[in-house]
């Protein structure tokens, strides 16, 4: 049996494997709206896309990092009170690039299957399946 993702007061859940924390704070049809902790330096994810969802990064604290629109798109980073949206098909990769922790509220629009996904993903369910299950909420790039 595949363990849990670890859960906090006020339902944050973590992934083990990043340090990566998230609350659920808005779950509808329309907007998925998180409030997301990354904990650790680096890389938090794969440099993937959204075919049919917008996602928008709302820094709280700290610095974070994105890249957008592939390997050769624009680097940048973001403070307090800055936001980044990144449109439906778009690639992109966000990070944190500093030693301290960095907070943001990240929402998705249309939220589809999204909050299933990153509890799936955080429990440790075989990346390459949920992949092929939630298609319409993220792939990777071909190349």
């Amino acid at each position: 049996m595949t363990p849990e993702p670890a859960r906090y007061p006020r339902g944050v859940i973590e992934n083990p494997r990043s340090g990566e924390q998230v609350e659920f704070l808005i779950r509808t049809p329309e907007l998925l709206a998180m409030h997301t902790t990354w904990t650790r330096p680096g890389h938090r994810a794969l440099e993937h896309i959204h075919p049919e969802m917008e996602e928008s990064f709302h820094v709280l604290t700290g610095r974070a990092a994105f890249r957008i629109d592939g390997p050769d798109g624009t680097e940048t980073e973001a403070g307090p009170g800055d936001v980044v949206i990144v449109g439906p098909g778009t690639r992109h990769l966000a990070w944190n690039p500093t030693d301290g922790p960095v907070e943001l509220r990240i929402e998705m629009r249309p939220a589809l299957r999204w909050a299933e996904f990153t509890e799936r993903f955080f429990r440790g369910d075989d990346p390459a399946l949920l992949l092929d299950e939630f298609r319409r909420e993220v792939i990777l790039p071909e190349d």
